[in-house]
């Protein structure tokens, strides 16, 4: 690139402006144009935005008798999405992999090699080394690893061990407040490719004292949900009573509790996510009950905002007569297995060569968040619904809840509409 006088004749804040306004693939051959235009995309990080997901592909999955995640995508996926995260399997050995984390179309999973970053639609994947030895106390057995990653600010990524609950600080300090004003945190970046510990400034007031019996409350064998929003990561702590707000740019932290009115918290009904209105956390009570709050920090005060409080029982009790109509979209990929249980069997479909055509035109097909496969529930019900509802996640751009139901079926809720559409099985052979 040769500089053109030209090029930089007008203002820097001028020419950024202009260049914002650009599409994207304009904007990307401006940089080409000279340095001082490279310098401004890049500076300005004018690009970077553009590198966020906006979509919802699909859905990882992690069940109790599995050894592997499952994968639910809909038709505009390629398949064998878990293949191309490469689990690491030894021969004669119980092996497992679990995802971890998420966060910005990265994963972080761990293997029977350790612990893994990746982007699945990529296939890029970079191994971590593993953590430093644990303290004379096993406080390791307590933190869980978050992923923390942000294109708009940068390409570099970092996994932060977040304690799950107080249990070590009671046995040793049961009248210490928990978390310490100081709360040491260890953390790996990318950009330096190491693990070091820093020193996090506790903002406002703990969570309590290390000898309450709430905040000793963990669970080993789930992970705590997180999720991060506005420049900071949230990590759901004590089976999810507490979340904490943690801030890497000033190493800095908070302590949120739960929803005064969420009542008596059980980890498993409690789930923490972002959605279209920011930080959100969903409870099913009574069964078929689902609140929804959003996290209001405005003010200068951070409170819990109940923003839904909708009864879906007959909202999803019509799934069992639309399923026997009309099957969803979505392919339930098994890792264990290799094989796919959906709309199509991806097996079967390549086996006949006359419909590999067909096949081809609808993966490329986009699903409809939407107005795709929408279960009528104007009609009489016929049966009533009595199996258990559980949520799997918020789609991250619209006012939409996944749910799993009964194990059986997996369903977008439109919160504002009360719309259910049926996406596909899920459950395994």
């Amino acid at each position: 690139m040769e500089e053109d006088p030209m090029a930089v004749a007008l203002p820097e804040d001028a020419l950024a402006e202009i260049l914002r306004r650009l599409p994207l693939r304009s904007l990307a051959t401006s940089r080409c144009v000279c340095k001082a235009w490279c310098a401004i995309v890049d500076g300005r990080r004018l690009l970077l935005r553009e590198l966020l997901p906006h979509s919802v592909r699909g859905i990882f999955l992690k069940y109790t008798d599995l050894d592997y995640p499952a994968f639910l995508s809909h038709p505009s996926m390629e398949p064998n999405i878990l293949g191309k995260l490469n689990f690491h399997r030894l021969p004669g050995h119980w092996n497992t992999a679990s995802i971890l984390s998420h966060c910005n179309g990265l994963l972080l999973y761990e293997d029977m090699e350790g612990l893994h970053v990746s982007n699945p639609a990529t296939q890029w994947r970079a191994s971590l080394p593993p953590p430093p030895p644990p303290p004379p106390h096993p406080d390791r057995l307590y933190e869980r690893p978050h992923l923390v990653f942000d294109p708009t600010e940068s390409l570099h990524y970092e996994v932060l061990l977040v304690p799950s609950s107080s249990l070590t600080e009671e046995r040793d300090e049961p009248s210490k407040e928990w978390p310490a004003s100081v709360w040491m945190l260890c953390a790996f970046s990318s950009r330096t490719g190491q693990w070091e510990e820093s020193a996090f400034v506790r903002e406002g007031e703990a969570a309590g004292m290390a000898s309450d019996e709430v905040l000793q409350r963990s669970n080993a064998f789930s992970q705590g949900c997180s999720a991060y929003w506005h420049g900071a990561l949230f990590v759901q702590c004590n089976a999810g009573f507490t979340v904490m707000r943690i801030s890497l740019s000033n190493n800095k932290y908070r302590v949120i509790k739960m929803p005064t009115d969420i009542g008596e918290i059980e980890y498993y009904h409690v789930y923490l996510g972002r959605s279209k209105g920011g930080l959100c956390c969903a409870s099913f009570h009574d069964w078929h009950k689902l609140r929804v709050w959003i996290l209001d920090d405005s003010g200068g005060t951070i409170e819990w905002v109940l923003k839904h409080h909708i009864d879906i029982h007959n909202s999803v009790s019509p799934v069992r007569r639309h399923v026997e109509k009309n099957n969803g979209p979505w392919i339930l990929e098994d890792a264990d297995s290799g094989e796919h249980y959906g709309q199509h069997n991806l097996q079967d479909v390549n086996k006949d060569e006359g419909h590999n055509n067909n096949a081809l035109v609808k993966s490329k097909v986009e699903w409809d968040s939407d107005n795709h496969n929408i279960v009528d529930n104007e009609s009489e019900v016929v049966q009533c619904f009595s199996g258990y509802i559980s949520v799997l996640g918020f789609h991250p751009y619209k006012d939409v809840i996944f749910l799993n139901l009964s194990l059986d079926r997996a369903l977008a809720y439109h919160l504002n509409t009360s719309t259910v559409q049926d996406l596909g099985n899920l459950c395994p052979k």
